[in-house]
């Protein structure tokens, strides 16, 4: 192709006109006008979600504890719960514990957070047992995509500062809304219906609430008598003839089904490894900029099934102690509160909604029980 014929191809009417568009889009995304629009619990959904609530309630519920994790902590903790039981103490509680958060994402949420949140003395870090033995070197969509929500060009300094193996691909991703909100767009052209009614019931039935979410969820496991990985797999599994227990439902079961499979798969050496070290090298990154800003951090380890209790060996608690303890290093000393078995050590499926997460009852029990443990520390102020 000479030229000429490249340049008259440039300036083509319907080639200008496709970049326009997709301009238009871009800078539309870009600009948060779509978020409204995102699917319902969506990883894009959620983490704005959670975020734009909580900052918009800081004139009501402007946080002295700030409480950060995964899916585990978002389940598991009532911050109204830990607010009632702080009460006297003048402390106030919020979360940004977001389902399915790698740390990267965790420290850019704080980074954003602190810099709003002005009052927080204490980081509330909830952990889960096997975390660190499933750290990855590269980036998934997920996480991607709550990057990219937080903040995508900061996000691509924070991946190399926590030194993933970044590809052009994650780059193209974090720099264009239209291709993190791809498959978004194409089930709301699928869905639109659903999805305008889904806006519809947001809009009639606001979070008057200044915390985000409180766990809901009243199933429990305890019906299934589950007390292994392998018998999970087998009750829960979608062949399985067994009748689905009374107060279950066949999405219960299915939940408990996927967690026993991430059960299944999390390695089990009771050693360090090659993830385990990379994944406190991270913490340290993460735990180093709170300690900057004369933060405090608790390390706490929140009840789960008893079903996967063997799972998590005190060889592996060590290996925890010893890379929480260097992660915290220089700027305070180990601070951890070990509540895996607060819910009892033997059958405690009824406060379990799968064998990570718990559920309303459990939830309700644990944030008292967490909650009295902070009075302790705070409330003779």
């Amino acid at each position: 192709m000479k030229l000429k014929d490249f340049i008259n191809f440039l300036l083509d009417k319907r080639l200008l006109l496709a970049v326009a568009i997709f301009l238009f889009f871009e800078l539309t995304f870009q600009f948060g006008i779509y978020r409204t629009y995102l699917k319902k619990n969506s990883y894009a959904a959620n983490i704005n979600r959670v975020t734009d609530h909580i900052l918009k309630s800081r004139d009501i519920l402007d946080p002295t504890i700030l409480i950060v994790g995964t899916s585990v902590a978002f389940e598991g903790i009532s911050v109204r719960i830990l607010n009632e039981e702080l009460a006297k103490s003048g402390e106030k509680v919020q979360s940004i514990a977001i389902r399915g958060s790698e740390l990267i994402v965790q420290h850019q949420l704080l980074e954003k957070h602190l810099a709003s949140f002005r009052k927080v003395h204490t980081i509330i870090h909830v952990l889960e047992p096997g975390m660190a033995w499933v750290d990855r070197p590269y980036l998934v969509e997920p996480t991607l995509v709550m990057m990219s929500e937080v903040g995508n060009f900061r996000a691509m300094q924070l991946a190399r500062y926590f030194e993933y193996d970044i590809t052009f691909t994650d780059y193209v991703f974090l720099t264009f809304k239209s291709i993190a909100y791809r498959k978004d767009l194409a089930d709301m052209v699928v869905n639109f219906n659903e999805r305008i009614k889904a806006i519809a019931r947001r809009n009639k039935n606001p979070n008057t609430n200044p915390w985000d979410y409180e766990n809901p969820n009243i199933q429990s496991m305890g019906p299934y008598k589950i007390d292994s990985v392998e018998q999970c797999l087998k009750i829960t599994s979608h062949d399985s003839t067994l009748p689905i227990p009374l107060g279950s439902n066949p999405d219960h079961k299915r939940m408990i089904n996927e967690t026993c499979g991430i059960a299944k798969s999390v390695p089990q050496e009771p050693f360090e490894t090659t993830n385990t070290k990379r994944y406190f090298g991270r913490l340290k990154k993460m735990y180093t900029m709170i300690g900057e800003k004369n933060i405090h951090i608790i390390d706490v380890f929140a009840p789960y099934s008893t079903a996967i209790r063997k799972l998590n060996s005190p060889d592996r608690m060590e290996i925890w102690k010893n890379g929480l303890t260097s992660a915290l290093s220089p700027n305070q000393n180990l601070d951890i509160l070990d509540f895996q078995t607060s819910l009892g050590t033997e059958d405690n499926g009824e406060y379990c909604f799968d064998l990570i997460h718990l559920n309303k009852m459990g939830m309700e029990k644990f944030s008292r029980i967490l909650g009295k443990e902070l009075n302790k520390r705070f409330g003779k102020k």
